[in-house]
């Protein structure tokens, strides 16, 4: 029974930990206080991470670990899930200094790769 357990246990530390990893905890959310917590669907879901970088005046797209620069790399990256699973949600974590229109861009190039469901992260605190 034990190792039923173990075996749980490690396989859900597993799971949680491929998840965590993709959150940037240095982008500060912006607030939403009418934000509702929302049940996550960890399977469909994708994180794309949009951090302001004030010293050059540019944002910084990263997708997992990888940084796409130039945006357009983002669609190239996020294509082929859309087409191995077709109800991919998206969830854009964007810096709260981040200009709106940079975030449009992002947007943008994610609707050219057929991404149709796209969410953007806030915090309600």
């Amino acid at each position: 029974m034990i190792d039923v357990l173990l075996v749980l246990l490690i396989f859900f530390m597993s799971i949680m930990t491929d998840q965590v990893a993709k959150i940037d905890k240095s982008i500060l959310l912006p607030l939403a206080p009418e934000a509702k917590k929302r049940v996550h669907d960890v399977k469909n879901e994708v994180i794309v991470n949009v951090d302001w970088d004030a010293a050059s005046n540019l944002p910084q797209v990263r997708f997992g670990a990888k940084v796409c620069d130039p945006v357009e790399q983002l669609a190239e990256l996020v294509r082929p899930l859309k087409e191995s699973n077709p109800k991919l949600k998206l969830i854009i974590r964007a810096d709260q200094d981040t200009p709106a229109i940079e975030i449009q861009k992002v947007i943008e190039h994610l609707a050219g790769a057929g991404i149709d469901d796209i969410s953007l992260s806030g915090t309600n605190r």
